[in-house]
């Protein structure tokens, strides 16, 4: 039997499924990522702690899919930078792409080099979450460091470069380092050159589904695969995810939450006018059909919940949710803003900070959690909002995937706060299962990515707007959640200013 292998590596955990070519998952593993969370908001990763998790999940799937032939895999992942010397070992911990200690290196780019300018090249507005910005800062700090470098790899062709010494890496992925042209679909020697960083250093840029080696012997032993297997060009998770989803054409919209949470609608050409940039909005290739999406994020969403449960010793997700089930609309005039990693749009902030408001000795925890999720809802509605008026976009229904996607309340919540209809199509590990299905495109098994969808399709279910529960949402929404984020703006800059001088020694009354 043949069957098809997608990688996902996420900011809390790697997953590897193997699934036949209807869909029907042989083998399910998944390890955990250990993103390691620094005082000064810092965060990073072990990337050969990463490949280990990578390779364990990848043989636990193998030896689940039994004798069947493996047609090939793909990798889908979040962005990271991994720079490797020329014996392929790590230089530097692989600094996450949520970590926002470039961001002056990010401020500088728009005050030296123009953000338009980048915007129109990369359809990146600059920012700490662009990888060029983070290999700026390990060249700046770690000067003899970086002369070692021989190779600058994102996750998804760190990943493929060691199963098969091939160094590929797909467009969509490329896209995230802001060293990427949307118009030649090549790297900018333009951007590189302004940040001095050889063009040698990076991988090839291919589509996703582009073949980009074989399993070698070494990987073999690692892995269980069969040399010879074929390894395909993945793309970035949440893409890949709304692939497997069956976003591919222009006008549809996805919400995936996971670590963070994406708002992105499918268009047919790069959206590149200032008005998306100056709302930190991004434009990026999509992995099929040669298609772009324009995407707002919210850096810490389900990551809120994962700082809850490992702070507060709290008991699982679903237990939290069930509290905050039995709180009011409105969590008893607890609110939170969700910028607990800064905040990348409407207008990226590197100073934002989460805030929870309106607690009283009566608050409880049920209160607290639900105020969690209507702070991240009222979120995407700011996302989804701006990105409509901008497009002159009407969207009518938003597919979600992700840890949200499980949860009824949560999805019944988005619904009633945007006022759209929400839909869930049941795809477990969407983003693991888009990059089968790209590994499928590319091994011919599809015809086309309609086709995929169709043979990979999943069960459907519809959360409609409760206008009473809207009109309450609304009044909170426009009265008092709008209002959070710039009374605490100034506030948030002076306390960054003041943590900054508590760490370097330099702070005076």
């Amino acid at each position: 039997m043949s069957y098809l292998i997608g990688v996902d590596i996420g900011s809390t955990s790697c997953k590897a499924i193997a699934c036949d070519l209807n869909g029907r998952f042989l083998g399910v593993a998944s390890r955990p990522t250990m993103t390691n969370y620094l005082e000064n908001g810092w965060s990073e990763l072990d990337a050969e702690k990463l490949w280990h998790a990578a390779f364990s999940c990848i043989q636990e799937v193998v030896a689940k899919a039994g004798d069947g032939h493996c047609e090939g895999l793909a990798v889908a992942s979040m962005n990271g930078t991994v720079l490797l010397d020329d014996q392929d070992h790590p230089l530097h911990p692989s600094i996450s792409w949520l970590d926002v200690r470039s961001d002056k290196i990010a401020e500088e780019w728009k005050r030296v080099y123009g953000a338009d300018k980048i915007y129109q090249i990369t359809g990146i507005n600059p920012n700490a979450v662009a990888g060029i910005t983070k290999i700026q800062w390990i060249k700046q700090q770690y000067p003899e460091l970086f002369s070692k470098a021989r190779r600058w790899l994102q996750m998804q062709d760190f990943i493929s470069y060691k199963l098969t010494g091939a160094a590929k890496v797909s467009y969509t992925n490329a896209c995230r380092t802001m060293a990427f042209d949307l118009n030649t679909l090549d790297w900018s020697d333009e951007i590189l050159k302004a940040a001095g960083i050889p063009r040698d250093l990076l991988s090839e840029p291919v589509r996703s589904g582009t073949i980009i080696g074989f399993v070698t012997p070494w990987a073999e032993n690692q892995t269980g695969l069969k040399r010879g297997t074929p390894v395909y060009a993945g793309g970035i998770d949440y893409a890949c995810g709304a692939f497997a989803t069956g976003i591919m054409d222009a006008g549809q919209m996805l919400n995936s939450t996971g670590t963070s949470e994406q708002v992105l609608v499918v268009t047919d050409k790069p959206q590149t006018d200032p008005a998306y940039r100056e709302q930190n909005f991004t434009c990026v290739t999509h992995v099929v059909n040669d298609k772009y999406y324009t995407m707002g994020m919210i850096l810490a969403s389900g990551g809120i919940f994962e700082w809850f449960k490992r702070e507060f010793k709290c008991e699982s997700f679903d237990e939290l949710i069930q509290e905050a089930t039995k709180q009011p609309i409105g969590a008893n005039g607890c609110m939170i803003l969700p910028y607990f990693c800064g905040k990348y749009s409407l207008g990226s902030s590197a100073t934002a900070k989460g805030a929870f408001a309106g607690l009283t000795l009566a608050t409880k925890r049920g209160d607290i959690v639900r105020s969690i999720i209507e702070g991240l809802c009222y979120e995407m509605l700011a996302n989804l909002a701006e990105i409509q008026r901008i497009s002159s976009t009407n969207i009518h229904s938003i597919y979600t995937i992700g840890g949200a996607a499980r949860s009824d309340f949560w999805l019944q919540m988005k619904a009633d706060v945007t006022g759209i209809t929400v839909k869930s199509k049941d795809v477990p590990e969407a983003a693991a299962l888009g990059a089968a299905m790209l590994a499928g495109l590319g091994a011919k098994l599809f015809t086309s990515p309609a086709d995929a969808v169709q043979h990979m399709g999943h069960p459907e279910k519809a959360y409609t707007p409760i206008d009473e529960n809207h009109q309450k949402y609304q009044k909170i929404y426009k009265t008092l959640y709008r209002d959070l984020y710039n009374g605490l703006n100034e506030f948030n800059h002076k306390l960054s200013d003041i943590q900054e001088c508590l760490a370097t020694n330099k702070l005076h009354a």
